[in-house]
């Protein structure tokens, strides 16, 4: 009996949620959280951590935000024209990961202070480009 009200209450909340906002809402606290575990490794000096964390949180954010159709398709109507700040902001996150991936396989040959702190400066940025996005997605202004 207990699954049966537990099951008939979910189905009541999707009814009455758009699916589209739930997915929207649902990844970019999946990013968020991702987010945080490169900067968490960043924190520890965990480089695997780094090297692992960015990548599976680059493919995330290009999935959700690399194709406009996609991304317009989860916004409400008064805010699809703003799908193509969710591809801009894919794109700047693509160039800073691949930053900090050239910084962990030392590319450039640079020292291990100059590479932590470009590739520390580039997940900033990757920080910024979320935080314009967001605010420019959902805010009013």
């Amino acid at each position: 009996m207990l699954k049966k009200t537990a099951a008939v209450s979910s189905l009541l909340i999707l009814l009455f949620t758009p699916l589209s906002a739930y997915d929207l809402k649902s990844n970019m606290i999946q990013l968020g959280a991702e987010l945080a575990e490169v900067q968490k490794s960043f924190i520890a000096s965990d480089q695997k951590g780094v090297e692992v964390s960015i990548k599976r949180f680059s493919q995330h954010a290009q999935d959700l935000l690399g194709n406009k159709e996609n991304f317009s398709a989860m916004l409400p109507k008064d805010k699809k024209h703003k799908a193509n700040e969710a591809v801009m902001s894919a794109q700047i996150i693509s160039h800073n990961v691949q930053i900090i991936l050239d910084a962990i396989e030392n590319k450039y040959n640079q020292s291990g202070i100059v590479r932590r702190e470009e590739s520390q400066r580039a997940y900033t940025y990757i920080e910024h480009a979320c935080f314009r996005c967001h605010n420019i997605v959902r805010d009013k202004y």
